[in-house]
């Protein structure tokens, strides 16, 4: 069938707007309509090189819509389900996915080069995480459509399948707060709002949120934060504040300092969780002596740990019930022929996430 996406033809042009052709799903396989993307920084980091993806591509990974078909075998969804994408394969065969870990499953891959049922102009595209979602039509493999009940908004939906879930997911998993304790967030977009949201969720009891912008500051105090500071010497702010140190400290910036900052402020025995996207040279230079003597510790964090499959539904209850606010995530909407609008909003840095709507 032929459908309409935004393709990346190098890291120079805008994104183009242009029709496509989309193979039938396969066995295994179903299309979904998307009814909303939100443009996350992962793809303006692709855009710029940050991601091994090939040109030309699709972009998008944040998204949610509803099943249009099945491919042969297909079993527990059918037409019409609303689904969340989510890009973790999890295959169910390789030996994380066996233990459980499914965020670390071994067919998870940035590009799939040209291969996939995305074709422009005869050649084919790439993917970005398998998913190409800004797309009004993506095939995807059925573990990779997650199946959501009630009502809840597309715009906000779309949210879960990363930034909600990488966040959310990084506090209560990953870090595994607990009722009491203290915890800290560096970067206060939309997975460190998601982040602040889970840390309140689990019942710790102070929350500071970090970040240079105001605006920034200002949202993580609505949905959470008991403090908000700006980026001046944040770790004696926080170390003088709790006595010592936060128990937790969540990085979700992607550079090496904000991961030495949060591994600084937490308390002897803390826990420092990396969630933000660093540069392939990036290296953290701890002194191993200090990590004999405080037993801190730091932990990477992919996906918040998640297993998408039970996860999603979780966070859509908690949604429902009125305990998890997506709405204060989404800053903008846009449709999706004002998608480099929507990115050149994201990279001034200001917004939390810009939707585009199909």
């Amino acid at each position: 069938m032929k459908t309409r996406a935004a393709i990346v033809e190098n890291r120079e042009d805008a994104l183009r707007i242009d029709e496509v052709e989309l193979a039938d799903p396969g066995p295994g396989h179903v299309r979904v309509r998307i009814e909303a993307c939100g443009i996350c920084r992962s793809d303006l980091h692709a855009i710029d090189g940050g991601e091994s993806i090939t040109f030309p591509a699709v972009l998008g990974h944040e998204a949610a819509g509803a099943i249009e078909a099945l491919g042969h075998g297909v079993e527990g969804l059918t037409e019409g389900d609303r689904v969340i994408l989510s890009w973790t394969p999890a295959c169910g065969a390789c030996p994380p996915c066996r233990r459980g870990e499914v965020q670390l499953c071994q067919g998870l891959r940035m590009s799939v080069g040209s291969d996939g049922p995305l074709t422009w102009n005869g050649r084919g595209v790439d993917r970005f995480m398998a998913l190409g979602a800004f797309s009004e039509h993506v095939v995807v493999p059925t573990s990779m459509a997650i199946p959501i009940a009630g009502s809840i908004p597309a715009t906000e939906a779309c949210l879960i399948g990363c930034a909600v879930m990488t966040g959310f997911g990084a506090t209560t998993k990953t870090a595994a707060v607990r009722w009491g304790e203290s915890v800290a967030v560096i970067g206060c977009g939309g997975v460190g709002l998601s982040a602040i949201q889970g840390a309140r969720i689990a019942g710790a009891s102070r929350i500071f949120a970090i970040d240079p912008i105001e605006e920034r500051r200002e949202a993580a105090l609505r949905v959470g934060a008991t403090d908000a500071l700006d980026i001046g010497d944040v770790v004696g702010q926080v170390v003088r504040a709790t006595g010592g140190g936060v128990d937790a400290a969540i990085e979700c910036v992607g550079t090496s300092g904000a991961m030495m900052d949060a591994f600084n402020m937490i308390r002897p025995g803390g826990r420092a969780v990396v969630v933000g996207l660093p540069a392939m040279s990036d290296t953290l230079n701890i002194p191993a002596i200090i990590l004999l003597a405080t037993e801190k510790s730091v932990k990477g964090s992919i996906y918040g740990s998640a297993n998408p499959a039970v996860d999603f539904p979780k966070l859509v209850g908690l949604h429902q019930r009125g305990r998890l606010d997506l709405s204060a995530l989404v800053s903008k909407t846009r449709p999706l022929a004002e998608i480099n609008e929507g990115i050149a909003e994201m990279r001034e840095g200001k917004l939390t996430r810009v939707v585009l709507t199909f």
